[in-house]
């Protein structure tokens, strides 16, 4: 019998390969995630593992359980915020991202209790999925390195308008984005040096065992992280019979717009005299949106919801620093002007309507007064 040539040997050697690598299932990012068109089935436990509920995982992973169960993923289902703006609007496709893992209309026990889950990011096709495996691990691991960057996190953080609510004929237009925060991060100067969304939101913490990356998910509601995230310079002169107040916002360990996220949220300059809260005067910081009236593709005329404006401070890299101006009536004697810089997560209307508290709505990231002088710029 002949030998078989180099060429066929290769070819046997390449099927061997792929037979070898069909017998492991192969995870992409792009496929883990609904983007809200859908819960996310993880499927069963693996083995090793008595359930796939976030108890189980914190058997033997009792720190990182603990981070997580602080944090807003946790409570992405319970949250109160959400909440009251869910029983406004009680679409499937907000469902489908703050209870991934339930499969009624009405979560309810692990699904409700645990939002965002260990398993509705690491676990899949009965496997544990790290950026590496483990030798030691007491159950099957797959290594998905894309979960050590940004495009990870656009799985859930980068989405559109969900298109038709079924109210009416009324529709939103699913070409425009809900969410931007990982498109925001593309063209900031975080990623062109490689700083992932872990960077700033999952920083290395060490442990008994060595380090890890946390898992408390820090974001819009942590005030430590809003701080670093921008510097803030006030001052005020006196002109005639008003002041003017000028803010000036710098980006700093920034990779996205300021605010980012849920559409709703907002930044809001005040400013004011100390003895004369009714002279507030505000400038708001935000995404701005409006219903188009436009042809509906069944016919007739529907309404598109469109952005209409983005007034937010942009990403480090993408622009100077916003200067703000407030111009305040009045020129008391000696007055001080207070000013501040806050985090909302909704306009203050919004939330009153939904019986949100000022206390949770509202954080103050800067704030401070000033004496203004006559006639020129305080140092």
């Amino acid at each position: 019998m002949r030998a078989p040539s180099l060429s066929a040997l290769a070819a046997l050697l390449l099927g061997a390969l792929s037979g070898a690598a069909w017998a492991t299932p192969r995870i992409t990012v792009e496929g883990m995630f609904s983007g809200g068109r859908s819960p996310i089935p993880v499927g069963p436990a693996p083995a090793g593992v008595s359930s796939t509920d976030a108890a189980s995982c914190a058997t033997c992973h009792a720190e990182i359980a603990a981070e997580w169960r602080g944090s807003l993923h946790a409570s992405a289902w319970t949250d109160e915020v959400f909440q009251a703006a869910y029983a406004v609007e009680r679409m499937a496709f907000c469902r489908n991202c703050h209870a991934p893992g339930a499969t009624t209309a009405s979560p309810r026990g692990v699904a409700a209790d645990d939002g965002v889950s260990c398993a509705i990011c690491h676990v899949r096709a009965e496997h544990v999925l790290g950026t590496g495996r483990s030798p030691s691990a007491p159950h099957p691991m797959m290594a998905v390195r894309a979960m050590s960057g940004s495009r990870f996190c656009a799985g859930c953080h980068q989405f559109n308008f969900p298109g038709d609510t079924g109210r009416g004929g009324a529709r939103f237009d699913t070409a425009e984005p809900m969410q931007d925060t990982w498109a925001e991060w593309l063209d900031s100067a975080a990623a062109a040096d490689d700083v992932q969304c872990q960077g700033c939101h999952m920083p290395w913490v060490d442990d008994a065992s060595g380090r890890h990356r946390s898992h408390r998910f820090p974001g819009g509601r942590d005030l430590s992280l809003l701080r670093s995230a921008v510097d803030v310079a006030a001052s005020a002169r006196l002109e005639g019979d008003h002041a003017v107040v000028t803010v000036t916002l710098t980006p700093r360990a920034l990779g996205h717009s300021f605010p980012t996220g849920d559409l709703f949220r907002r930044v809001e300059v005040t400013a004011a005299w100390e003895s004369d809260p009714a002279s507030t005067v505000r400038v708001g910081l935000a995404r701005e949106f409006r219903n188009v009236p436009e042809r509906s593709p069944h016919g007739g005329i529907t309404f598109v919801r469109r952005q209409s404006a983005d007034t937010r401070l942009a990403a480090a890299g993408l622009g100077a620093p916003r200067v703000l101006t407030l111009t305040l009536p009045g020129n008391p004697p000696g007055g001080r002007v207070r000013w501040s810089l806050d985090h909302l997560l909704m306009p203050t209307p919004l939330a009153a309507s939904q019986g949100v508290g000022v206390a949770r709505n509202r954080l103050v990231v800067s704030d401070g007064t000033i004496v203004p002088p006559q006639g020129a710029p305080s140092p």
